[in-house]
């Protein structure tokens, strides 16, 4: 049994990245999709409380403008 799992150490760890991966974009895109409807969302704030964030700083965390649309380049 252990051989077996040694075996498949490399792709268990492969199919542990894509997972990851696949669960930000799931959860970016969740709360991207609260932000166009106005809606705050909530997380931990790491010791054991709440934080609401509004739908403008859930934008600025993924660089677009406070409307969720992509920031116009400085320089154009």
């Amino acid at each position: 049994m252990a051989e077996a799992v040694k075996d498949r150490r490399a792709e268990m760890l492969e199919m542990n990245k894509l997972l990851d991966q696949a669960h930000a974009e799931a959860a970016r895109e969740a709360r991207l999709e609260h932000a166009r409807m106005g809606r705050s969302v909530c997380e931990s704030d790491g010791k054991g409380g709440v934080v609401w964030i509004p739908p403008a700083e859930i934008f600025a965390q993924y660089g677009l403008d406070e409307f969720g649309r992509p920031k116009a380049d400085a320089g154009a």
